[in-house]
């Protein structure tokens, strides 16, 4: 990821710089709590259960918001003011303690967000997180390398298994993703998601974590729907701020 990272930045691709940094400050506190006190509380096919039924309903609720045809979208977050800032801080919080017990969430919580309730292109999105997870991975292996030293030699092996692979993929993907359209980038998700789903079940997980898995996915398409609904809220009020002022602007010409 942080090969990825420097390709965006030498790139110079366009990111939501106030998505990273506010994404970051909320992700910092919320990885510790979530190591120490949340991380604990669950068992591997637990944790891989609820990363995976959480972002396969984000996948659906992009999938129906995506359905709707010539959907505005921007650059980066419009109109940015305080109550969108404290937004951004929450869901880094929450994305911490995801990537504390999952290793991922600050950046596909981030991405969910400004796509789904701020409205800001994948094209943009994509790489934001991009650099967001890669700088919050540094931060979270240094403090369990150095805080805690509970980096297991597994861990380590891993590790050197994929460096070889993400550090050629992880650019060839950030340079493909700065060029193709967003519903390309979107489909991408579909098919990671549809991969997470069919390999947790390939793990022939108990029944009770599949009923929970079917739960959270219902519950998690609910709650990212009512994102969308927010979002389309949002974006009319800046669609009539902008119209408004464009009269007003015209009117002060004449």
């Amino acid at each position: 990821m942080t090969s990825a990272l420097m390709c965006v930045l030498f790139m110079k691709v366009k990111i939501e710089n106030r998505a990273v940094i506010l994404g970051t400050l909320g992700a910092i506190p919320g990885f510790i709590i979530g190591v120490h006190f949340i991380d604990p509380l669950f068992n591997g096919p637990q944790k891989k259960m609820m990363f995976v039924a959480i972002w396969t309903a984000f996948a659906i609720a992009l999938g129906i918001l995506n359905s709707q045809k010539r959907r505005k979208t921007y650059k980066e977050i419009p109109d940015f003011c305080t109550w969108k800032a404290i937004v951004l801080f929450i869901t880094g919080f929450v994305g911490g303690v995801f990537d504390a017990f999952a290793g991922s969430g600050v950046d596909i919580c981030i991405f969910s967000i400004i796509t789904l309730l701020f409205r800001v292109t994948e094209k943009t999105a994509t790489p934001t997180t991009v650099v967001l997870k890669g700088v919050n991975a540094v931060i979270g292996f240094f403090y369990r390398a150095a805080m805690m030293g509970d980096i297991s030699a597994m861990a380590w092996t891993y590790f050197s298994l994929s460096v070889p692979v993400s550090s050629i993929t992880g650019p060839v993907g950030s340079f493909l993703g700065s060029h193709l359209h967003r519903q390309v980038i979107a489909g991408f998700v579909y098919i990671l998601e549809i991969i997470a789903l069919i390999g947790f079940l390939c793990t022939k997980p108990a029944w009770q974590l599949i009923a929970v898995g079917g739960c959270i996915i219902f519950g998690g398409f609910v709650f990212f729907t009512f994102i969308s609904k927010a979002g389309e809220n949002i974006m009319k009020t800046v669609e009539e701020k902008k119209l408004k002022d464009t009269r007003q602007a015209v009117n002060g010409v004449v």
